[in-house]
């Protein structure tokens, strides 16, 4: 017991340098853009894996499996990634081609391995979980734009997005179906990959800031299922950022998320491919409906209690003042768009 003490309060000590490994997680992946040797990527992806296993158990109020089971995982397809590399390299193979993106998919949390990121999402905090959901697949993504199959990465995004749709119906935990949604960005991304690297790293920022909006929001008020955000929301303001940053996650026009699809169906015409493009559209949709159906649990419901229970002059004028601010926005946006 006394060890387990002073243990826990060595970790708190070393939560003030947290700044310190995550600068040394970024320049890690980073560092990948200027190499151009897999020995050398495999040296930074072990380095990043250490990184952030040092920041879970830092970041963990309690000494759990989470961090071994990252380890595993990320070691394992490592480990298998040099061997295949190395095979690769003496007798090119297609089939050591396609082990490699296995490895990297892996890697990504993508399905058909996506169990081991879902359950790793549930226990992480919200800054180890955005950590994870997005700067974690930049050096997976950067390998896989060296020796990437087109065949297998479409079948691999589809199949995933399809995935997503059937799993995110049934859940209620708020992680969970932030995992599920990143599956199914993560196929836009690998797609975009394929096209232009320049594409992927847009769409990457993107997705990123977005998810850093809606995480900042959820962690504020320690939202953990669908039904804690209609009990603890109070506040025109934050339902109305929560909003805009769902329904930009889900693409809704003319809202910063449409912007990061609408480049990428601007350049996958090129490749005349128009039943993936369709069936990657179509998976959006169905995911905005979801976050539609979310949004009218807090938002809608919260706005019929208040004009039946609250009489309150200021958040009459407070609500007034943000659907006018909303709606003029909306209609300016849409005239750019228009005249552009």
């Amino acid at each position: 017991m006394k060890y387990i003490i002073k243990f826990k309060n060595l970790l708190i000590l070393m939560k003030k340098y947290n700044w310190l490994y995550l600068m040394f997680m970024m320049m890690s992946s980073l560092f990948m853009i200027f190499l151009n040797n897999f020995y050398s990527m495999w040296i930074f992806m072990e380095l990043n894996l250490l990184i952030f296993i040092t920041l879970i158990i830092l970041n963990s109020n309690f000494i759990s499996d989470k961090s071994m089971k990252y380890y595993l995982m990320n070691s394992f397809s490592s480990m298998n990634f040099l061997f295949f590399f190395n095979l690769n390299l003496m007798m090119d193979s297609f089939y050591f081609l396609i082990m490699i993106n296995f490895l990297m998919l892996m890697k990504l949390g993508m399905f058909p391995f996506h169990y081991w990121f879902i359950d790793m999402l549930v226990e992480l905090n919200w800054d180890m979980l955005f950590l994870l959901i997005s700067w974690q697949k930049l050096i997976p993504l950067m390998i896989l734009m060296y020796c990437f199959n087109f065949n297998f990465i479409m079948l691999i995004s589809l199949m995933g997005g399809l995935f997503s749709i059937m799993m995110i119906y049934t859940q209620v935990l708020l992680k969970k179906i932030i995992g599920y949604s990143s599956i199914n960005h993560m196929g836009w991304m690998l797609m975009s990959l394929m096209i232009n690297f320049n594409l992927m790293i847009v769409y990457f920022l993107s997705y990123m800031l977005i998810n850093f909006l809606l995480i900042f929001i959820l962690k504020k008020f320690n939202f953990i299922e669908v039904n804690s955000m209609m009990i603890k929301f109070k506040g025109v303001v934050y339902n109305y950022i929560i909003l805009m940053v769902l329904l930009s996650l889900g693409g809704l026009p003319p809202l910063y998320g449409f912007y990061m699809k609408w480049f990428f169906i601007q350049e996958f015409n090129k490749l005349y491919n128009l039943f993936l493009l369709m069936m990657l559209i179509l998976y959006s949709l169905m995911f905005l409906f979801y976050y539609f159906r979310l949004m009218f649990n807090f938002t809608m419901l919260n706005f019929i209690m208040l004009n039946l229970f609250m009489f309150n002059k200021f958040i009459y004028k407070e609500l007034n003042f943000s659907l006018l601010l909303y709606m003029s926005l909306f209609v300016t946006l849409n005239m750019f768009i228009f005249f552009m």
